[in-house]
């Protein structure tokens, strides 16, 4: 099962594959950051690059309210 992290705005981003569907979660780095609603999700992308453009369009999504 490949697994990868990565830092996105503040926020990490931890990904891993269970065959087409990608579980994705993500937490702020600091307490001043919001949390998202749901941090942690599942993915059905056909890559790890959508998984990880869906995951960061969420973090984008939360930061902009």
């Amino acid at each position: 099962m490949p697994q990868s992290q990565s830092t996105y705005r503040g926020y990490i981003i931890g990904m891993q594959s269970r065959g087409c569907i990608w579980l994705i979660s993500v937490s702020p780095t600091t307490p001043d950051l919001p949390i998202l609603h749901r941090y942690s999700f599942e993915a059905t992308a056909q890559s790890e690059i959508e998984a990880m453009a869906e995951a960061k369009g969420r973090v984008d999504r939360v930061l902009s309210r």
